[in-house]
């Protein structure tokens, strides 16, 4: 029997101790109270200086910048509701103002609907015009004696606009065109004001001179100070007379106006898209800084 022991030992080998509880959470193997099994325990890989980032990056987009377009404008219609769009609606012309950025658009107006009332629309045309073969034809605000158009004009919304850019994402790349201007296109009511003025021109307006009959005109004297012509010159450039007077002066210039979902527009938007033959030829390299190049992409030269 004391031979059968002694084997057993042999085979065993040494036995190892069992700890109670108290004595595994003094050694740190047991965390509030409870012995966590060997097979739970998974060592944890940390790069060394860092820890388990919160938000990790689990996907990435390549960027590309295209110049395919030089002058891309963007329109914004704040006065329009978003559930009437003018998508579905026809511009008769199309002009623009490269120069001081505006751009107008005539679009045409469905007389033939039935919220539209005919005869305010011949009555504004005449307000307007006047009666047919009255003047020329050439110079009618509405060749048709009828109200059956609407002109939207834009101009430029916000001032620098270096660092928008319209971004189209195809095959998992986001390729960015630079914005040469934002403009807001609004219903312009310049017919309103050739209307006030034909109805002066023929005597229909009330007249305001009666009620200033009592009151003798007086002679008076006004001395002005002589000041600084650089300065005066500068507060006149700066006047709403003088930038309506000097975008008056510059012409417009007819353009073509080429509705979505078309089979130009189709050709157009693949300009927006960088050529994949050109995006290993043009890469430029980091070497001058983020700011530099960023700027070098918009078409600045770097400091």
């Amino acid at each position: 029997m004391e031979d059968s022991m002694e084997e057993v030992k042999e085979e065993v080998g040494e036995v190892v101790p069992t700890l109670t509880v108290e004595e595994r959470m003094e050694q740190g193997e047991a965390k509030n109270g409870v012995v966590e099994p060997e097979a739970a325990k998974v060592d944890v890989k940390v790069e060394p200086g860092g820890e388990e980032e919160e938000d990790p990056v689990i996907h990435e987009i390549p960027v590309f910048l295209s110049k395919g377009i030089d002058k891309l404008m963007l329109f914004q219609y704040p006065v329009r509701p978003a559930s009437m769009p003018y998508e579905g609606l026809e511009v008769t012309a199309a002009r623009v103002r490269p120069e001081h950025r505006q751009v107008e658009l005539e679009v045409r107006v469905d007389t033939g609907s039935q919220n539209y009332s005919r005869s305010k629309g011949e009555q504004i045309a005449l307000n307007v015009d006047g009666a047919p073969g009255a003047r020329g034809e050439e110079g009618r605000t509405f060749a048709s004696h009828l109200m059956d158009k609407q002109i939207l004009v834009g101009s430029s919304a916000v001032s620098d606009t270096g660092r928008y850019a319209v971004g189209v994402l195809n095959d998992n790349e986001l390729h960015l065109t630079r914005l040469e201007s934002v403009l807001s296109l609004r219903p312009s009511l310049q017919y309103l004001d050739k209307s006030d003025t034909k109805a002066k021109a023929d005597g229909r307006t009330a007249d305001e001179k009666s009620e200033a009959e009592d009151v003798k005109p007086e002679a008076v004297t006004v001395r002005f100070a002589r000041g600084d012509p650089e300065r005066n010159k500068k507060y006149k450039e700066k006047s709403f007379e003088y930038k309506q007077k000097m975008e008056e002066e510059e012409p417009w210039l007819e353009a073509e106006f080429t509705p979505m979902k078309g089979g130009s527009w189709d050709r157009e938007s693949q300009r927006m898209f960088c050529p994949h033959d050109s995006m290993d030829s043009e890469a430029q390299e980091m070497g001058a800084g983020p700011g530099d190049f960023l700027l070098s992409l918009k078409g600045g030269a770097p400091s």
